[in-house]
């Protein structure tokens, strides 16, 4: 969002510089996935090493699972980030509001959220294939559950689809634009 003209005098100055509005957004979010991926591997090895929780002996691929869920969710902060017109404590607000409604539809607050979601996949079940967070949950279930690999492969793809999506899509939101000259 700082990088927007319509934020912070230093947006205003990054928005006219040399340097493309789409080179931009790829530094700030190598640069937040990096962040991300730290922190959800901070948070895994919690988990794995203080709490016990088992893998199946696929720790590796976790990782791998995370940072596919690092870049997606990067990709779709970028989208909120590059929202134009929109002051950032809404931007804020907006991406908390949404990251709670995928929670609640992926079944992440508790038993009857888990009941939703088995209903939405009963009644919906494209809703969960374009929800990011049914997407980074099954990448752990997919895991945990299946002998097979193939079911975790598959939801890494989506994970990847996404971030593909909204990194074009943030990238299309900081095209050039014109504004007031104060």
């Amino acid at each position: 969002s700082g990088v927007r003209a319509n934020t912070s005098a230093v947006g205003a100055r990054r928005q006219v510089s040399a340097t493309s509005p789409a080179r931009q957004l790829a530094v700030a979010m190598a640069a937040s996935f990096v962040v991300v991926f730290g922190c959800l591997l901070l948070a895994f090895c919690y988990l794995r090493f203080a709490l016990g929780v088992e893998f199946g002996g696929r720790d590796g691929l976790a990782v791998v699972a995370l940072a596919a869920c690092a870049l997606m969710s990067v990709g779709l902060g970028a989208v909120f980030g590059a929202l134009p017109k929109i002051p950032l404590p809404g931007k804020v607000g907006l991406a908390t509001g949404v990251t709670c409604l995928c929670a609640l539809f992926a079944g992440l607050y508790g038993e009857p959220a888990m009941q939703l979601a088995d209903q939405m996949a009963k009644t919906a079940p494209w809703a969960g294939y374009i929800n990011p967070a049914v997407q980074a949950a099954n990448a752990f279930y997919d895991l945990t559950y299946y002998d097979a690999l193939e079911p975790f492969f598959a939801t890494l793809a989506a994970l990847f689809i996404m971030a593909a999506v909204f990194f074009l899509m943030a990238a299309l939101l900081m095209r050039r634009q014109n504004h007031e000259r104060l």
